[in-house]
């Protein structure tokens, strides 16, 4: 299976970037093509600065990753909560990536085309917030598995979070049990 990684948390230390990281080896390791896009170590401006009006001037980096997508089988988003959201700099990918006529068409008699059918994705956070809560009342997973991914035509597999990250049930043990749980979603 060809596997794209999306590694959304600006930290190049932080547990989501060594989440990610677990999960690319993990993948090799069963034979699977893995790319990655690690959004610690790229520069590229992720503000939609004209929104769908015009194209910015360098759309080099959106068009590569937008290669990487059209390519691949599966797809893992590795990112923190905040403020009840991604970070911003994957919110700016998201943007300039899953574009108009790339991930969906609006045609002239107002419905709407999915161009990602096929796709599969998994979602995988973090959050100092309770687990449950996430779920509970929709936030963010709900968010990306219906309203982000599902409108492209890319079906959500899994959608974890780990919860509580700096409460007194966060451990190392937990947070090594939430690694292998998110490395075992590959068999």
């Amino acid at each position: 299976m060809k596997i794209l990684v999306i590694q959304g948390h600006p930290d190049a230390k932080s547990f989501s970037h060594g989440n990610a990281m677990n999960y690319v080896e993990h993948a090799k390791s069963l034979g699977h093509e893995v790319k990655l896009v690690d959004l610690s170590d790229t520069d590229f401006d992720p503000v939609l600065r004209y929104g769908y009006r015009q194209h910015m001037e360098d759309e080099s980096f959106p068009n590569h990753v937008q290669e990487l997508v059209r390519n691949a089988d599966h797809i893992a988003f590795f990112f923190p909560i905040w403020w009840s959201a991604e970070p911003s700099v994957l919110k700016g990918l998201f943007d300039r990536v899953f574009t108009p006529k790339f991930a969906y068409i609006y045609h002239p008699n107002g419905k709407r085309e999915k161009l990602l059918t096929g796709k599969t994705a998994s979602v995988f956070t973090t959050s100092h917030g309770p687990a449950f809560f996430y779920k509970m009342f929709g936030n963010v997973l709900f968010r990306w598995k219906y309203l982000l991914l599902a409108y492209c035509g890319i079906k959500a597999t899994h959608c974890f979070d780990l919860g509580n990250m700096e409460d007194k049930v966060d451990k190392p043990e937990r947070r090594q049990q939430y690694i292998e749980k998110c490395a075992n979603t590959l068999k």
